[in-house]
């Protein structure tokens, strides 16, 4: 009897983990540093490939996306015209640079495992933000030169996908493919739309959407 329960059991279990998000490897950095009011200030960056993802509350946001710039080995913020630079993951204070970690602060890294549709969702959410919405950029002249001479050259060929499907979902494509739908769905931008017409498509939206395409060859 106790043996069946336990296959039971097993095959609960592995039912359930089939639905579990699929996951990826980061590496976690935690500092904290003492505050004047006796509290702690803590700050979190997430390492995951190309990427370092920083959560935060501040002014509307929930997170800085940087992205790793090989020419110069320094992390760059994702699409902002004033970037703010990580500095190889060393924080200092409540400025992001390069040196030396203030006195009393602490730093504890650990790995962790990171749900793959949380990250592409925040990169989705990022590329939609500061490239398809130009928040940053005052001309598709100087949105495209960001994205061709800076972000452009990190992308996997499985971001790229998300970015290519990010251009789609801006106007409401539904989703087939489970992980599209699972991403895109959970985002505060993307309404579905019965009726889907690729004509709607921005000048800018066809310009990313062909230099992705080039790029995924």
């Amino acid at each position: 009897m106790k043996k069946i329960f336990f296959i039971f059991a097993v095959l609960i279990f592995a039912s359930i983990s089939s639905f579990a998000g699929e996951k990826i490897k980061c590496v976690k950095e935690t500092y904290t540093y003492p505050e004047y009011n006796g509290g702690v200030y803590t700050n979190e960056f997430y390492f995951i490939e190309n990427f370092v993802i920083h959560p935060l509350n501040f002014a509307g946001r929930k997170y800085i996306l940087f992205y790793k710039d090989e020419d110069d080995e320094d992390y760059h913020s994702f699409g902002e015209s004033y970037p703010k630079y990580l500095g190889g993951g060393i924080f200092s204070g409540a400025v992001y640079g390069v040196g030396d970690p203030p006195e009393r602060l602490s730093k504890k890294t650990e790995e962790i495992l990171y749900d793959k549709n949380d990250f592409y969702r925040i990169l989705a959410n990022e590329f939609y933000r500061w490239y398809l919405k130009k928040e940053a950029f005052s001309s598709d002249f100087d949105c495209l030169e960001d994205f061709i001479c800076g972000t452009m050259k990190v992308f996997s060929k499985e971001d790229l996908r998300i970015l290519r499907n990010t251009i789609y979902a801006k106007y409401g494509y539904i989703f087939k493919s489970k992980d599209l739908n699972d991403i895109f769905s959970k985002t505060e931008w993307y309404t579905p739309k019965e009726y889907f017409n690729e004509s709607s498509f921005s000048r800018l939206d066809d310009c990313f959407l062909e230099i992705i395409k080039l790029l995924e060859k």
